[in-house]
């Protein structure tokens, strides 16, 4: 698969760089071995030739940057939906996917798919053709960003005054006047209804052009970025396998009297280490859904005989993609852990056989429906969770996301739960990209019931 060759700027500390520094000396004590909290099976499992390959992902193995070619194919197929859609020009601003849940931190999820920059740009301009924009403060002067911006053909402009002074520039000198205008998160984008962008920023843009015509344009953006190429499903998988050494981190610290901020940090941390930036996103709990814990380091003690779930989403180059894997931590076991992490499992793999470009996601989620009725609960629960930016779909068999149609080049986690008595859930998670036979998992472990002491 294509990698960038590109090399980091060896005269500035890059963010990667940054981020791996700071966490190495927490990360060493949190994640040495301790006999007293491992199972036999869990030590197995540390000990095993997956676990050993992903011990070798390091920040330096793994790719600096996306290259030119992968971000200029981005614009090229934006701009061909653009042309469908007969859009003269298309203003992008920051999408935030995730309001309530602490992910996407950097809140550019739109921006940063068209730059392929993880740094604060606001806006981005992009006409049918011509000079690509990309508008911020000098937050981003002189950084190893700026330069990479500018060799891709970006037009970096730094501001000091209001948006729309910037915006209102670019435009004109597209000269998109009296054109079409696609506006993304304007108004139903993804998580976000009624949209991101600004009254004032978009009112002062309307009066600047009296004779073109706007409308809400956040579709575009989403049905391109939910393919991926070859580049991109490269980075997914080395992504997901950040996301398995934080799983690996959680079975090592994970055992009855542990706070929850101890179990975090050490899955924060390990992921770090590996990719040098943080996580798109890490929430772990105790007898409750993995995403109950919002991202969030907790002072819950854990208790013996819980069962700990998790999303658990590694970062490379801006992309995540999650892993999903629920452990009983001491005992006494639940009485129907092993019925329920049975059915996860059985439910993943029948999930996973049934992918094909052409089908339905609500065809592939009927295993999960079934076995979610054959207990008396509702189906049509979320199973399914895009990886990328965070702004891709997310759901099950009902409603809109049941009616996508699968593509190659698709990646998304699979990921059954089963609640049980106590209140937690088993699940068993990976991610998956959608080939033109099938399906193939990107993440190495073995999708086995992990024992915890």
């Amino acid at each position: 698969m294509a990698k960038s060759s590109r090399k980091a700027n060896s005269g500035a500390f890059s963010r990667r760089k940054l981020l791996q520094g700071a966490s190495a000396g927490i990360a060493a004590s949190l994640l040495t071995p301790s006999g007293s909290s491992w199972s036999q099976s869990a030590q197995s499992e540390r000990g095993s030739a997956s676990a050993q390959r992903l011990a070798a992902i390091t920040p330096e193995s793994l790719p600096k940057a996306w290259s030119r070619e992968e971000i200029q194919r981005r614009w090229r197929a934006v701009r061909q939906k653009m042309k469908e859609a007969e859009l003269d020009c298309l203003l992008v601003c920051q999408h935030h996917p995730g309001e309530m849940i602490s992910e996407r931190q950097d809140g550019d999820a739109d921006i940063e798919y068209l730059t392929g920059i993880s740094l604060p740009y606001k806006w981005v301009v992009l006409p049918i053709e011509g000079k690509v924009t990309a508008i911020s403060t000098n937050q981003v002067k002189g950084a190893r960003e700026e330069k990479l911006s500018q060799d891709r053909g970006i037009d970096v402009r730094i501001v000091d005054g209001p948006w729309s002074a910037s915006i209102i520039d670019a435009m004109r000198e597209a000269s998109v006047a009296q054109g079409r205008i696609g506006v993304t998160d304007l108004a139903d984008a993804s998580r976000q209804a009624e949209g991101e962008v600004t009254y004032t920023t978009y009112d002062r843009v309307l009066k600047a052009f009296p004779q073109a015509k706007f409308q809400p344009a956040s579709y575009l953006i989403d049905g391109v970025a939910a393919l991926h190429s070859p580049e991109e499903i490269g980075v997914l998988e080395k992504t997901t396998q950040v996301g398995e050494l934080g799983l690996q981190a959680m079975f090592e610290a994970a055992r009855p009297g542990v706070v929850q901020r101890v179990v975090w940090l050490a899955m924060f941390n390990a992921m770090v280490n590996a990719s040098g930036e943080r996580p798109f996103s890490v929430s772990v709990r105790a007898d409750g859904p993995g995403n109950s814990a919002l991202n969030r380091p907790l002072e819950e003690v854990i208790r013996a005989g819980q069962v700990l779930s998790q999303e658990c989403s590694g970062c490379v180059l801006g992309y995540g993609s999650q892993v999903n894997h629920s452990v009983v931590v001491g005992s006494p076991v639940p009485a129907d852990w092993d019925a329920a992490a049975k059915d996860s499992l059985d439910t993943f793999e029948e999930m996973l056989a049934a992918i094909a470009p052409g089908k339905m996601v609500k065809e592939i989620c009927a295993a999960y429906d079934r076995r979610l009725v054959a207990r008396g609960e509702k189906p049509g629960a979320l199973v399914i969770h895009s990886g990328g930016l965070g702004t891709l779909p997310r759901g099950g068999s009902a409603g809109a996301v049941g009616q996508i149609v699968l593509q190659a080049g698709m990646v998304f986690d699979v990921k059954p739960a089963f609640r049980l008595k106590t209140g937690g859930t088993a699940q068993f998670g990976d991610s998956v990209v959608v080939t033109e036979n099938g399906a193939r998992r990107l993440g190495r472990r073995e999708m086995k019931v992990v024992k915890l002491s």
